[in-house]
């Protein structure tokens, strides 16, 4: 029996995938913006604004959790245009954010957001002592690399209070850690 609830998670790159997500028992969908994601070079993938507040509006109705991911890399030209970018992700109600950037979790601290974060499989998290140092900068759930095997999961979930999440199906990208 589990000590814990689990999440069935789920990605979309456009909304019919998303309904399908939720139609199909996902209890959340991650998904990007048109920008500051690793996925953005599909012009016909990912939400336009105002996509992300129906998008917020549809699952919330279904009971569901949107997480949209800011998983990139950040120059400095980008970080006041990012900055409006989270506070309307805040405004918008969206459950969390997956991130990369350490630089991210810092504005979010800086801005006072409240909304959750999530530290994205590009961190390359693969050990406990990575998991408590994000715990303590503020993230409540990691993504650990897609090479850590389930014996390492395990490990790492007895020794930390992080929610963990990891990959059950889908590109595995070991040879980078999900490093794309």
């Amino acid at each position: 029996m589990l000590d814990h609830e689990l999440e069935l998670l789920a990605p979309a790159g456009k909304w019919e995938v998303m309904e399908s997500a939720a139609m199909a028992g996902a209890d959340a969908v991650y998904l990007g913006g048109k920008r500051f994601n690793m996925r953005m070079l599909k012009s016909d993938y990912n939400f336009s604004n105002e996509e992300l507040i129906r998008a917020v509006d549809y699952l919330h109705e279904k009971d569901k959790k949107l997480y949209v991911t800011v998983n990139n890399l950040y120059y400095e030209d980008e970080i006041e245009e990012l900055k409006d970018y989270l506070l309307f992700l805040e405004e918008i109600n969206v459950d969390a954010l997956i991130v990369q950037d350490m630089g991210v979790v810092d504005l979010h601290n800086e801005m006072g957001l409240n909304i959750a974060l999530h530290g994205s499989v590009q961190m390359g998290i693969g050990n406990s002592q990575a998991v408590k140092l994000l715990e303590k900068n503020g993230l409540s759930r990691v993504i650990l690399s897609k090479n850590v095997s389930l014996q390492e999961i395990n490990e790492i979930h007895r020794a930390t209070g992080m929610v963990i999440e990891f990959f059950a199906h889908g590109d595995l990208c070991v040879s980078h850690t999900g490093q794309c």
